[in-house]
């Protein structure tokens, strides 16, 4: 049985498939093009492999921060799956696979930019898990205290650490936006 990773938070789609043993993964760069590219990879990594739906245990996705379309595309493909299949489905962070990505004996810290500030993600080693992820206008008195990772995701951990969290209720799978949506009221 494998589990089904899917990352579409960014401008690459990220498709792997792992059964604790092997992992066979999938990326390609695809600017503003998701939905034209996620579904085709997807059959792509299962008709490489000789892999059917069948054996799929689980998902992983990946729920942002991040491109707002990307995000959406990816896990409406991860909750289709599950819902169709019953199978469970776990979500992660974009920052916090970062940060799981990373072996540091350092305090570390996740960060994506926007053009008003940031969103940053603190992970503490001693007790394996994210402390504090918010969005901050000025990072200055993170940097003193904290290293910022790289973006290069170590799959097989960000699966393995995924899965040792509960998983989420398919119909209240949610995205986590870098930027709040302000609306107008028009009553007003």
């Amino acid at each position: 049985m494998y589990t089904l990773f899917i990352d579409s938070h960014s401008s690459n789609i990220c498709l792997a498939l792992y059964n604790g043993k092997v992992l066979i993964k999938k990326e390609k760069e695809s600017i503003e093009s998701h939905s034209i590219f996620l579904v085709p990879m997807l059959k792509e990594l299962l008709d490489e492999n000789n892999i059917s739906f069948d054996e799929i245990a689980n998902v992983v996705a990946v729920n942002g921060p991040g491109s707002f379309t990307g995000i959406r595309i990816g896990l409406s493909v991860a909750k289709a799956i599950c819902y169709s299949l019953k199978k469970p489905i776990y979500l992660i962070s974009s920052l916090t696979s970062l940060l799981v990505s990373v072996d540091s004996d350092t305090c570390k810290m996740a960060v994506i930019p926007d053009n008003k500030g940031f969103y940053v993600s603190v992970f503490d080693e001693n007790n394996n898990s994210v402390v504090d992820e918010r969005y901050q206008e000025n990072i200055d008195e993170f940097l003193a205290k904290y290293k910022i990772v790289d973006g290069a995701l170590n799959v097989e951990k960000v699966i393995k650490y995924a899965l040792k969290q509960e998983p989420v209720n398919v119909f209240k799978v949610k995205a986590n936006y870098v930027k709040v949506i302000e609306v107008m009221d028009d009553k007003k």
